[in-house]
């Protein structure tokens, strides 16, 4: 029989030699973990998963080298196996771990595909971990698999048939509009637009604990913590008062950060921004966001208010031309340094996504998604903030074991999210005089320069 051969993306050809060049590295497994009490049916659980495993040939994906290079070969019925391992001694703390050790397994895309599923069973609860290989999900794609997931393991526990819509669209489209963007005149402009963005200006490159490797080992490293709710109040005020999106306070305030810590007045850092244009690839599953870069600008005299007007352009201007591939972009510069180092986001939870932190009702069970704090680890350090419904605001920070010890990233996290403070509650302030430090660590240093 003939292989249903598929081509790969840009992004997906880029993770791809990362893989090679370290297979046994997590650094792009993507983590999700749900909660279920009382715990689930593993038989209909495998069921579940062949209903979404079927809709989705990404999922039954083997990601291969040939001498034309590396493809994906669609298989009918790539088996995807649940692991049941039976924990019931395990307390929370020890659930967790064992979520994340599962999870720090590396993915063998060219054997068992771009996707690993295990049930953790307590004695009246359980934990569903779902591991997917970056090459084959993004964000969205993540929510489709689980609202999926949800809609067929409630349909086989009533008795019903799984009944999901049909995908409108595939990656295909995707790698057809790809094509397209780089083609011809378009192409051109798009190149052109990112010549111009990243001419003369320098990746924010924060002072490490260790030397830069002369190679990367893809290790990485993560933590989670929830702000303020008066903070993330504050956030959505300054946003509407100011009439921009609060991703534009947050980007001003992460450059705004970079900029106390390195020193440079022009730099870059990467934001992940989403392809996912039009109705046709909305229920599809991929990898489809590309990184984009977005450069500041900052004096001794730059206020927030100034740095938030200034991010809001830069969005505006570079999604609009987020269609040219990344890897394009630093595979052209001149040099051999980096476009981007660092990258920061705000994720929004949208309307009707159940899958949260917070405990609901689910089909006679009660579920809520754990907080399991994965690392892509193809940059420095990854700030992502995530805003759930309820307007609670999460942030993960990953980053780079090789470079950073935990203890200086999160040391810059509270930085950066003093700084965040500082541009929501006072914008007139100028970043280069704004107090990075908040009252605790400012009566700690001050008894350190007292001994």
């Amino acid at each position: 029989m003939t292989e249903d051969v598929r081509e790969l993306s840009v992004g997906q050809r880029a993770l791809w030699l990362v893989h090679r060049l370290a297979p046994d590295s997590p650094a792009s497994n993507v983590v999700h973990g749900l909660h279920v009490e009382p715990a689930l049916d593993p038989d209909l659980v495998r069921r579940s998963l062949a209903a979404v495993r079927a809709r989705h040939d990404m999922l039954r994906s083997r990601f291969v080298q040939t001498e034309q290079g590396p493809v994906r070969v669609v298989d009918p019925d790539l088996g995807c196996e649940v692991e049941v391992h039976d924990v019931p001694d395990l307390d929370d703390d020890g659930l967790l771990r064992r979520c994340q050790e599962f999870g720090d397994q590396p993915l063998r895309l060219a054997q068992d595909g771009p996707m690993r599923v295990a049930l953790l069973r307590r004695r009246t609860d359980c934990v569903l971990v779902v591991v997917i290989h970056h090459i084959a999900t993004d964000f969205h794609s993540q929510r489709i698999v689980w609202q999926e997931l949800d809609a067929a393991y409630g349909a086989l526990q009533a008795g019903r048939p799984v009944e999901l819509p049909p995908v409108s669209g595939s990656y295909d489209d995707f790698l057809a509009r790809e094509r397209a963007a780089l083609t011809g005149e378009r192409g051109e402009r798009l190149r052109a637009y990112w010549e111009q963005v990243c001419d003369g200006a320098t990746a924010a490159t924060l002072p490490t604990d260790r030397p830069r490797p002369p190679v990367r080992s893809f290790r990485g490293g993560a933590f989670s913590q929830e702000l303020p709710d008066d903070l993330a109040g504050r956030l959505r005020d300054t946003a509407a008062a100011a009439g921009v999106t609060p991703y534009a306070v947050v980007l001003a305030a992460f450059q705004a950060t970079m900029y106390r810590y390195t020193g440079l007045g022009e730099l870059t850092v990467g934001c992940p921004a989403t392809l996912r244009r039009g109705r046709a690839l909305r229920g599809v599953v991929g990898m489809l966001i590309n990184t984009i870069a977005l450069r500041g600008s900052f004096d001794a005299d730059t206020t927030f208010a100034t740095a938030i007007s200034a991010a809001s352009r830069q969005l505006t201007d570079a999604v609009t031309h987020a269609a040219y591939p990344f890897p394009l972009l630093r595979s052209g510069r001149r040099n051999q340094e980096p476009p981007v180092r660092v990258t920061v986001t705000l994720l929004a939870h949208q309307h009707g996504d159940n899958y949260t932190n917070q405990r609901h009702a689910f089909a006679g069970h009660q579920i809520r998604l754990l907080d399991i704090p994965y690392d892509e680890g193809q940059f420095d350090l990854s700030a992502t903030l995530t805003q759930y419904q309820d307007g609670r605001l999460q942030a993960e920070f990953g980053y780079d074991t090789d470079l950073f010890d935990e203890a200086t990233v999160r040391r810059l996290s509270g930085h950066f999210l003093q700084m965040l403070r500082v541009a929501c509650t006072a914008p007139e302030t100028v970043a280069s005089l704004a107090p990075m430090v908040d009252q605790a660590e400012l009566r700690e240093l001050l008894a350190l320069g007292t001994r």
